[in-house]
């Protein structure tokens, strides 16, 4: 079946070129191109889409505007952004209601390749009851705008480290929380890092996105009333764990890209539980219950629940947001027993890299201990190179809290 596709600019000119550009996805698109957001509204009365491009600066009602309504009316769309290096108002205003960012010109290649993936990223809710309840959250996370700031500098090329960490220093507590984390045990590093501009030279700029990405994340959950595991404690895993992926990729010689992918996995690899536990409480207490009264595997027991994991739903948001495809996978895998058919990639790091952390640290006495798939360990040379990986994880010499 054709996914409905729906463009909106009030600049003929522009709509004109994307009908040339995409021209070569007329076989599996059905696109459709109006000039103003009260043209959208009303087509999308009568046209279910999947996904929607608009335009930022529009008369009448803007693309914020737009994007916002169709958030509260359509909120299972996927929803895309165009703005201009020059429209960081427009930005500011159009976070919330905003999946992905894409800047004009657009490349046709990246276009498509954004928009395929953020719509096949709700094939990871295979519970459609469930992906509705996530999809009309009005609250979902959403992206930081030093992450939307970072990201757009990215798309321009290659960013100089002092400008990223220009970025961040303009926040504060962001910029704390960055130093703070960086100079824990979790990375290990020599020397103290004073400066926002030494850490994105020591990280690289896609690791320090995605610690920005994930302290985000992590504080948009903190005023949750009721919660039924510590977020403390998962927030100290996923550092923990992405440290460890970090130990592993540098153990097996992984490259600079394959690397960062693991670590950023790591580090979000159970983002889908706070979605879980914010939107579906009652389901998340009796799974919670269910595990400590009988000693289980959250992942089994959501399954059973639900009919997914957190590792889907997880996944399912950052496909949104366009994290790399291999971050994606990673996520939604790393409860998987079969394994990666091309061997050590950020999926099997990122697997490998939470069983060691909870293998080495007790989460809770009544929490089962997931186990290591005797498939997913013979594809990677055994219990020898699992003890290897755990003698170096232990070296790093990280308490249970980080410090």
């Amino acid at each position: 079946m054709k996914r409905n596709i729906l463009f909106v600019d009030d600049e003929p000119n522009i709509l004109q070129g994307l009908r040339r550009l995409l021209r070569p996805m007329r076989d599996k698109w059905d696109m459709h191109f109006v000039g103003s957001g009260q043209e959208a509204l009303e087509l999308m009365s009568r046209v279910s889409m999947d996904a929607v491009v608009s335009d930022m600066r529009m008369p009448g009602m803007d693309g914020p505007t737009l994007l916002l309504r169709i958030m509260h009316e359509h909120p299972d769309v996927v929803r895309f952004a165009l703005s201009g290096y020059s429209d960081q108002e427009m930005i500011g205003r159009s976070i919330a209601p905003t999946h992905q960012y894409l800047t004009k010109p657009c490349d046709e290649e990246k276009l498509i390749q954004a928009l395929e993936e953020a719509m096949n990223a709700r094939a990871f809710i295979s519970n459609k009851a469930v992906l509705d309840k996530i999809a009309r959250i009005e609250h979902l996370p959403v992206l930081p705008r030093a992450y939307v700031r970072i990201t757009d500098e990215l798309s321009k090329g290659d960013p100089s480290p002092k400008l990223v960490g220009e970025i961040v220093a303009e926040d504060i507590g962001l910029t704390a929380n960055i130093l703070k984390l960086v100079n824990s045990s979790y990375f290990g590093l020599s020397r103290p890092v004073t400066m926002p501009q030494q850490a994105v030279i020591v990280l690289g700029v896609n690791v320090i996105r995605s610690v920005i990405l994930s302290l985000h994340v992590f504080k948009s959950f903190e005023t949750t009333e009721e919660r039924s595991f510590s977020l403390s404690k998962l927030w100290a895993h996923c550092q923990r764990t992405a440290s460890i992926a970090r130990v592993i990729a540098q153990a097996e010689g992984l490259g600079k890209d394959k690397a960062d992918n693991a670590y950023i996995a790591a580090l979000l690899h159970d983002l889908g539980k706070l979605l879980l536990d914010a939107h579906c409480a009652t389901e998340c207490q009796m799974i919670y219950q269910e595990v400590r009264e009988n000693n289980r595997l959250v992942a089994e027991v959501e399954s059973e629940v639900l009919g997914l994991t957190h590792a889907q739903v997880g996944a399912y948001l950052l496909g949104l947001w366009g994290l790399p495809p291999e971050v994606v996978q990673a996520v939604a895998r790393h409860h998987a027993q079969d394994p990666e058919p091309e061997g050590l990639n950020a999926a099997s790091v990122t697997y490998f890299a939470n069983l060691l952390d909870h293998d080495i640290f007790i989460f809770n006495e009544h929490y089962a201990r997931p186990q290591a798939s005797p498939e997913r360990l013979a594809a990677l040379g055994g219990p020898d190179t699992f003890a290897r990986w755990r003698e170096a994880a232990v070296a790093l010499g990280i308490s249970e809290e980080g410090t």
